[in-house]
């Protein structure tokens, strides 16, 4: 399966915080896709053609973004049994709504779940049950985390899911500027 990735640079420390949070409560994902907000989830390969093209104009259009994270929401599915917790996009929701749509608006691209709004978000553990994900909320809580996290998002990603293991099919850099969170 493909999945169209845009992977955040953030300051050393967020990307720590991050990074352990997530190791913690969902270490199987974490082990297998750094922190990320996801375009396009699990399209079929014959989509790889046309995702290359729509992700080369991209990058020769849209510039490198700020982003923002926060509004932290926990997000609780009994009738597909999607269970997770993220943080919403605040700033960079125009850039990353645009990107989304560009991906799933054409010709051999993946069609959008209709059921679905798209939410930009990144999100921090997910499982097939509601109380790991409400205890991974509460120990959120409990560490009172500084919100906003803030970053830079500057390339996006194409990537086979296969199993246990992540492949970087293209990588796609977006206009960027000289800007460090560090």
């Amino acid at each position: 399966m493909l999945y169209v990735l845009c992977l955040p640079r953030f300051a050393a420390a967020d990307t720590d915080r991050i990074d352990a949070f997530r190791r913690r409560h969902e270490p199987a994902r974490a082990t297998l896709v750094p922190p990320h907000l996801t375009l396009v989830f699990g399209a079929a390969m014959a989509c790889r053609p046309a995702l290359e093209t729509a992700l080369a104009a991209l990058a020769a259009t849209e510039p490198a973004f700020d982003l923002t994270l926060g509004d932290p929401h926990t997000h609780l599915d009994d009738g597909r049994r999607e269970y997770a917790f993220y943080l919403r996009a605040l700033d960079g929701r125009g850039p990353l709504t645009r990107l989304h749509a560009a991906l799933h608006d054409g010709p051999g691209l993946p069609t959008r779940r209709p059921d679905t709004p798209f939410d930009p978000h990144l999100t921090l553990t997910g499982a097939p049950e509601a109380e790991p994900v409400t205890a991974a909320a509460a120990a959120f809580a409990a560490a009172a985390w500084p919100l906003p996290v803030r970053g830079r998002m500057e390339a996006i990603r194409l990537v086979g899911i296969d199993g246990f293991q992540m492949n970087e099919v293209a990588k796609y850099e977006l206009h960027t500027t000289n800007r460090s969170f560090d």
